[in-house]
């Protein structure tokens, strides 16, 4: 049962991921990129330009791109809520799941540039890529496992996980019926 579990949520996760990645720049940027940037841009009280989403901070300008939108984080983030967030009924489910795994998302990605900023003067600019993905580890992972814990520990969704076991359980034994119907 576990298994089934476990291979639903990799497949909600890359099926997330594959969707989020289908989405065309122009949105991505409209709702990952410029939203982080703009977030970042007000805590630095740094110049941002939002038709080329640069940040320019301290010297330093960081131009955001796709490939740091974190829409990643956000499939894993969605991922995890889908299956921890304790509404029992998936209509509502997922649209919070949604919501929050979008706002953790831009939020994280925000820390994660500004610490970008601060880290550029320490770094020769050819060591900068390296810098943005150890920034990139060092801010997501803990955040993912504090989405973890606030859901599936402390909030004792364990309870939801075992509903959602038992529900996909009596799913399964019960398959034809729902296929007849």
């Amino acid at each position: 049962m576990r298994r089934r579990v476990a291979a639903a949520a990799v497949a909600v996760a890359l099926g997330v991921k594959l969707a989020v990645d289908a989405l065309p720049d122009a949105a991505v940027a409209f709702g990952f990129m410029r939203p982080a940037a703009r977030l970042a841009t007000i805590y630095l009280g740094a110049a941002f330009d939002p038709s080329a989403i640069t940040i320019s901070a301290r010297g330093v300008t960081i131009t955001v791109v796709r490939a740091c939108s974190a829409t990643d984080f956000f499939s894993m983030a969605f991922t995890l809520l889908c299956f921890a967030i304790p509404i029992r009924h998936l209509a509502l489910r997922i649209p919070a799941a949604v919501v929050s795994a979008w706002l953790v998302a831009v939020l994280a990605n925000a820390v994660r540039l500004i610490l970008l900023v601060y880290a550029a003067g320490f770094f020769p600019a050819s060591q900068i890529p390296a810098v943005h993905m150890a920034i990139g580890i060092a801010v997501f992972l803990p955040v993912f496992a504090l989405l973890w814990y606030t859901f599936v520990v402390k909030a004792s969704c364990k309870r939801c996980f075992r509903q959602n076991l038992q529900d996909l359980r009596k799913d399964c034994q019960h398959g034809n019926d729902f296929a007849k119907r």
